[in-house]
């Protein structure tokens, strides 16, 4: 990731050990874990995904990275929390990815521009 950043400095922000999100500075905001963000801190999904839209709408949209865990895949947890998050985390990913200006998919260190 800090490789597709370059040289820009960037505010870089690990939401998995927060209780709340910041607000934004200017400029460059690597917003990351908001899976464990969302787990810990919610458990209805209105307001987290507000939550997270907050943030995402107070920030500069053309220097926001959001580095999201595909966390969809494979079988659907038993637990009723994990199954929430899961399900949440996948509507979310979908408002965030109608909104973004671009997307790149990282897997196995290999990046693929999707947009």
């Amino acid at each position: 990731m800090k490789r597709l950043l370059g040289e820009k400095e960037a505010e870089w922000i690990e939401a998995g050990g927060l209780e709340k999100l910041p607000h934004p500075r200017r400029g460059t905001v690597v917003l990351a874990g908001m899976e464990s963000y969302l787990s810990k801190n919610h458990s209805v999904e209105e307001e987290a995904v507000s939550d997270v839209m907050r943030f995402v709408d107070a920030a500069d949209r053309d220097s926001l990275v959001l580095i999201i865990t595909d966390i969809g895949r494979g079988i659907v947890p038993v637990d009723a929390h994990e199954r929430w998050l899961r399900d949440t985390c996948g509507r979310l990913n979908q408002r965030l990815f109608k909104k973004a200006g671009r997307i790149t998919r990282i897997w196995y260190g290999l990046a693929e521009e999707i947009r």
